[in-house]
């Protein structure tokens, strides 16, 4: 299964989230090589196709959300290839369902995302008893914040499965708590996608200025491959109510956009499991609700007071 992602996805998340120096270069530097010495080993045992689709956790995470795109590649397999256009989600309806560390995968990816705007409230720091106006850095809070990491997932996915259950009790036709759950979790995928979007915009604005500077200069030794060695990081882009203004309507309109083709992808998933307009119906109302029920929660961490 894809037991061995799920792993390094979950330390992936935690190094980011809740070590203390996740940005130290030295740290991430010895990071990123036993990363690499590993998948590589695990590669030359097990083959490139089989860890690439199910061990090494970005590889998974790209191949799946690659199921969005508008571009259809056709069989893999095949001879001759035709390359069609669809509509973005058309790929996830006839996939194949996930087992239930596929399922579980999923559901850590977006889990771990929301952890991230969660973790920096001054609800969630009130939780902890942290005084959000003096916060003590990370150090102080990485028992709190590794529980709280895991805990996202453990409710995300509880919440998932319950869906699951109320559908099929809901539902006439019984396919299992299991395959359902292996079916419909792809429509989890626009969501995931919208999270991400949404979280990661402001830090693409201003660190992606940093990037464009050393792709020219990647080796700091005077080089200016690009022209962009020179350029003057805008720190303040973001800065200025019209600009937070933009942002917020960008990312709440991410959010809701990715709930609503998450909600069609799983109604078209559900009738081609169920097969009929009545069960189909009454085995999505639990999963609408849940997804309705994020929305609401993705726009109030947008909204929400947060630390620095």
């Amino acid at each position: 299964g894809y037991w061995p992602a799920v792993i390094q996805f979950f330390c992936f998340a935690w190094f980011e989230l809740v070590y203390p120096a996740p940005d130290d270069p030295a740290r991430l530097a010895v990071v990123v090589a036993s990363y690499f010495a590993l998948n590589l080993s695990a590669m030359l045992v097990f083959g490139y196709e089989a860890w690439t689709r199910q061990g090494e956790c970005l590889s998974v995470f790209l191949r799946m959300i690659a199921r969005l795109a508008i571009v259809d590649g056709g069989d893999a397999e095949a001879d001759h290839r035709d390359i069609a256009l669809c509509l973005p989600g058309a790929k996830l309806v006839g996939a194949e369902p996930l087992p239930p560390s596929g399922v579980l995968f999923l559901l850590l990816a977006l889990g771990s995302v929301s952890f991230d705007g969660l973790m920096r409230t001054f609800f969630w720091l009130g939780l902890t008893g942290i005084n959000p106006l003096e916060y003590p850095g990370r150090t102080a809070v990485m028992g709190g914040s590794t529980a709280g990491l895991a805990l996202t997932f453990i409710v995300l996915a509880s919440a998932f499965l319950a869906a699951m259950l109320a559908g099929e009790l809901l539902s006439r036709r019984k396919i299992g708590v299991q395959a359902a759950a292996g079916a419909l979790v792809w429509s989890i995928i626009p969501i995931s996608m919208a999270y991400h979007f949404s979280h990661y915009l402001t830090a693409l604005v201003i660190n992606g200025q940093y990037a464009l500077a050393a792709l020219s200069d990647p080796l700091m030794n005077g080089a200016d491959l690009f022209g962009t060695a020179g350029l003057h990081v805008q720190a303040g882009a973001l800065m200025g109510a019209e600009m937070a203004w933009t942002v917020w309507n960008l990312q709440a309109t991410a959010i809701i956009g990715g709930h609503l083709l998450a909600v069609l992808v799983a109604h078209a998933i559900a009738w081609r499991v169920y097969g009929s307009a009545r069960d189909t119906a009454r085995s999505q109302l639990p999963l609408a609700i849940l997804m309705v029920a994020y929305t609401v929660f993705g726009l109030w961490l947008l909204s929400s007071p947060t630390v620095s």
